[in-house]
């Protein structure tokens, strides 16, 4: 295949790993479905609520959207249930993450993926320590085109040690092993931009869950203990470098996330592709997906 150039110089000594199979390679022709993504539009909420929705009160802020009257707002609820119900995913508008945080956090990971591999790989992530520097994930046994960066909300994270089968299904072990972040030394201000916007887009989330539960005609904050008790919460930069391959490669491969939402912000460049499943019994729902 020759060398592809561009690209982390790990990748040229095994381009056909990223080679997929021609039925799951990447459709490049325009999506001509995309105007029918459902598009939440969350200003009505904020207008209710108001400052409470600045702060994690779930219960108050519960109490005000449960009973509201206000025909925006209800009308909101109805989209995040359909939308929940016929798609699976949805995008975010107006969700009040400022641009200046959006942005410095895309210059943080643009300065993060220019440096030196070697840079780079010295916070690596390793088969005992889950956080950090990848660049060569597997997805459905595919190597992806990509180089990420990891970290959890609280510092670490704990994951099974072992698991019996090689699905989801399987039985995972009592025993754990813990993980903690790895921040690199360069570039200036990486892990502030990094922790501000990650807190940012969970408390977003916090919103959003109890939004979602309050259209299944469920209590706003029946969820959120799920969530604020455990280490569940990781974050994620993922950089997708100019590929020569586009036709028969993927920046991630076909997948199902393993958490319970998903929230991606996207940048200017293209190329996120969804599947949309009809699903009859909402509750079935495993994952949710959105995008600001």
């Amino acid at each position: 295949m020759g060398q592809l150039g561009n690209i982390p110089s790990s990748w040229n000594t095994d381009s056909e790993a990223f080679i997929l199979v021609s039925e799951h390679r990447p459709n490049l022709e325009p999506n001509l479905e995309a105007d029918d993504i459902p598009v939440i539009n969350l200003a009505p909420f904020f207008d209710v609520i108001g400052v409470e929705a600045e702060g994690e009160n779930w219960s108050a802020i519960g109490a005000v959207v449960e009973h509201s009257k206000d025909p925006a707002l209800r009308s909101l609820v109805a989209e995040i249930g359909n939308a929940c119900a016929e798609w699976g995913f949805f995008q975010v508008v107006d969700h009040k993450i400022s641009p200046e945080l959006l942005r410095k956090v895309m210059e943080a990971a643009k300065g993060f993926f220019s440096l030196p591999l070697e840079e780079k790989k010295k916070i690596g992530r390793s088969f005992d320590q889950h956080l950090g520097y990848n660049d060569s994930e597997l997805t459905k046994n595919t190597r992806d085109w990509k180089e990420i960066f990891d970290w959890a909300r609280l510092g670490f994270m704990e994951m099974p040690e072992s698991v019996d089968s090689e699905n989801r299904s399987g039985r995972y072990s009592n025993t754990t092993l813990k993980s903690y972040n790895q921040w690199p030394a360069k570039p200036d201000g990486f892990r502030e931009a990094c922790e501000t916007y990650t807190e940012a887009v969970v408390h977003l989330s916090g919103l959003l869950l109890g939004l979602i539960s309050v259209s299944l005609g469920l209590p706003f904050d029946i969820l959120h203990q799920y969530f604020d008790k455990d280490n569940t919460i990781r974050a994620r930069l993922n950089h997708y470098p100019h590929c020569p391959l586009a036709n028969m490669v993927c920046g991630v491969n076909r997948h199902i996330d393993s958490g319970a939402l998903t929230v991606l912000a996207q940048d200017s460049v293209g190329g996120l592709q969804v599947q949309n499943v009809v699903l009859k019994d909402v509750s079935r729902y495993s994952q949710l997906f959105l995008f600001c």
